[in-house]
């Protein structure tokens, strides 16, 4: 069972100061899916998840269930997409 708080084993190969979290790895039950939030906007996990960058997060606030399942597949098909308000 993969941690779901860990960071993907790529970017940890990429420089970066220690100790700082940089992404995180969710397990959403909206989306029903494990979905990357990241803190820091270089960040790419090359793993195929969707990632949800911090700027994000107030659009995403107002979204329906349905809403944000269109988002997560939109990131699934063009990643680094951005959501804006």
């Amino acid at each position: 069972m993969r941690d779901p708080f860990s960071v993907a084993e790529p970017y940890l190969k990429a420089e970066r100061p220690a100790g700082r979290i940089v992404a995180v790895e969710i397990c959403s039950t909206v989306l029903q899916a494990h979905v990357w939030f990241a803190l820091d906007d270089s960040f790419d996990a090359g793993d195929g998840l969707a990632v949800f960058y911090s700027d994000e997060l107030q659009p995403l606030a107002t979204m329906t269930a349905e809403e944000l399942k269109a988002i997560y597949r939109t990131k699934l098909v063009f990643p680094g997409a951005r959501v804006r308000e």
